[in-house]
């Protein structure tokens, strides 16, 4: 009876979809499918996958939250005064690790594209 009464919510919240669109638009989640050489006519798996993406950002992001609470030092701007609530690399490293994405920092980057300086993190 349970299996009969989760496949009806099942049937019902995926045809749900066709009338509520997710906080990614539906061209930009098109572009993102076809990249990678997913084609699908149907809208409501490509807004089930926007969902999922929706769902799994939503995860890291409040992880990275919490790490950033509980860090031993506490982010500092460059007149040395606390800075909460800042998202910094290594936050999202971590948060990231947790989930099973794993990011290096690059061994270099230009501050900006026309000026050519190149900063060498430490």
């Amino acid at each position: 009876m349970d299996a009969l009464l989760s496949d009806v919510k099942f049937e019902e919240f995926y045809n749900s979809l066709n009338d509520n669109p997710t906080i990614f638009p539906d061209e930009l989640v098109d572009a993102q499918l076809k990249a990678t050489g997913f084609q699908c006519p149907d809208i409501r798996v490509k807004r089930l996958i926007a969902l999922a993406t929706e769902k799994f950002l939503s995860d890291v992001l409040s992880d990275a939250y919490q790490l950033s609470k509980i860090q031993p030092l506490q982010k500092k701007n460059k007149k040395g005064e606390s800075r909460p609530g800042v998202l910094t690399l290594s936050d999202l490293s971590l948060a990231l690790a947790e989930h099973g994405i794993e990011v290096d920092k690059p061994e270099y980057y230009a501050d900006s594209p026309t000026t050519g300086h190149i900063n060498i993190p430490k």
